[in-house]
């Protein structure tokens, strides 16, 4: 596989190593667990009761909610939103539209890679789940209590609404759109535009 030979060899001795360390600008809330090795970049936020494992990069601007656990060596890429309210409402007998609470939280496993732009949105009651080994591109919408398994991969612009199920190794194709609820299983290839 002369693609994977080259990354690997890309990895080994092209990629710059990194400081680790914590910028003068980031904030970062009360109770925050920090593992070994972590970077957190300019302006970033990290919010009360937090987790992040060691080796992991938070790069610039991301907003990390409260209460969000984040695996070892996961990288955040710039801009992204992490464990803040999913888009969730109900309509009073006047028409208004009242915020349901989000009380769950964001559970991120080891080895998973968020694009920028990206949001990930906490769970209502339950938690949101994106396992070991994720990878998802840049300006991607992963809603509330959404479940996605082992080694998928979520090209550009892709969007899966709340409580959707992706098992492992699936992978959806840029501005994919998964309606709320729905489960999608093993080794799937979601083409584009889907």
């Amino acid at each position: 596989n002369p693609r994977l030979d080259f990354a690997r060899v890309l990895q080994e001795f092209f990629t710059p190593n990194i400081v680790p360390g914590i910028t003068d600008t980031a904030q970062i809330g009360s109770n925050v667990l920090i593992g070994k090795n972590v970077i957190i970049g300019e302006y970033s936020v990290i919010g009360s009761n937090a987790v992040i494992g060691d080796g992991t990069e938070i790069r610039h601007h991301v907003v990390i909610g409260d209460n969000t656990l984040i695996g070892r060596d996961c990288l955040i890429k710039s801009h992204s939103v992490i464990g803040e309210e999913g888009f969730g409402f109900e309509r009073d007998e006047q028409g208004v539209p009242i915020r349901i609470p989000h009380l769950g939280k964001v559970i991120i496993g080891d080895n998973v890679e968020i694009g920028a732009l990206n949001t990930v949105m906490r769970g209502t009651i339950d938690d949101t789940f994106i396992e070991d080994n994720v990878k998802t591109d840049d300006h991607v919408h992963i809603g509330h209590n959404v479940q996605v398994g082992k080694g998928c991969l979520i090209t550009a612009c892709a969007e899966i609404s709340g409580s959707a199920r992706i098992g492992d190794k699936t992978w959806l194709g840029p501005n994919s759109s998964i309606m709320n609820g729905i489960s999608i299983g093993r080794n799937c290839f979601i083409g584009l535009g889907t």
